[in-house]
């Protein structure tokens, strides 16, 4: 079993098309935040580019990640945003950097 991952998708959506995109997602948070091993599952949008959206998560493990994105309402949700993107989202996995304090 892996530690914790955190991870950020960029969703670029087409013009015009956010609020469906929104409502989507939103309708996906609690129900992905019930999900086993999930520590986060946040949507924003960038401030200055309204037709983009990140989803900022934190999963147990890539198990739970990995359970996550064969879930039922994952699949749904992939679905029905079918047509909706102008791209297919970026998903990133994050590694921690670690940076040990310097003495003075």
């Amino acid at each position: 079993m892996s530690g914790p991952l955190e991870v950020v998708a960029t969703i670029h959506v087409q013009p015009g098309r956010v609020d469906e995109v929104v409502a989507i997602l939103a309708g996906q948070l609690e129900t992905t935040r019930a999900e086993e091993g999930c520590l986060r599952y946040d949507l924003h949008r960038v401030r200055r580019d309204p037709e983009t959206l990140v989803m900022l998560e934190l999963w147990a493990s890539k198990e739970a990640l990995r359970a996550h994105g064969e879930t039922a309402h994952f699949v749904e949700a992939s679905r029905r945003l079918s047509g909706l993107l102008a791209s297919a989202p970026a998903v990133r996995v994050l590694d921690p950097v670690v940076v040990e304090a310097t003495s003075p």
